[in-house]
């Protein structure tokens, strides 16, 4: 039981540091169909589940950059709403700041509505590289050649160049 409630002050302390890439990751991912909440709540799992795996080999940012966008991405590939569960009791529990969280999200609106007619591929490299990642990290953390971020990137903000600010 004592290393349970150790891992689960691990994660909890984890979460707490990377607050805001899932909040940005869910936000910018949520859909009519897949709800900003339902997209959190299966992150926080998948980060929950695979925590015990994670080595440390990246950055823990990194890391939850990757689980968050891949988590996200499977849920927009299968359209469902598959429900995962976790015993409640194995679950620590997690308060998020809600003023925090709102500001955060009226300065996210603008950015949503331009952001959201990108392809997924698109949206995870705008979202890297908004959160100050380096092009050499993007790759990493995609999988793709560094100069692939870089004219993806130079593509996207001409779009988004031409839309409106706040």
């Amino acid at each position: 039981m004592e290393h349970q409630h150790d891992y689960n002050s691990k994660f909890t302390d984890l979460v707490k540091r990377h607050e805001k890439i899932i909040f940005s990751v869910c936000f910018f991912y949520a859909t009519a169909d897949i709800p900003f909440d339902d997209l959190r709540q299966e992150s926080l799992i998948s980060l929950f589940k695979s925590f015990r795996n994670f080595r440390g080999e990246c950055a823990e940012s990194t890391w939850v950059y990757r689980v968050c966008i891949n988590t996200s991405l499977l849920a927009l590939r299968k359209s469902i709403n598959k429900i995962r569960t976790v015993p409640l009791d194995e679950f620590p529990c997690i308060n998020f700041e809600t003023e925090s969280n709102e500001d955060f999200m009226h300065k996210l609106q603008w950015l949503y509505s331009a952001i959201s007619q990108l392809n997924p591929m698109d949206k995870a490299i705008i979202l890297m590289w908004l959160d100050e990642l380096s092009y050499d990290d993007i790759a990493k953390n995609m999988g793709i050649p560094r100069n692939t971020v870089a004219s993806r990137l130079s593509r996207i903000k001409v779009k988004l160049s031409s839309k409106k600010e706040i």
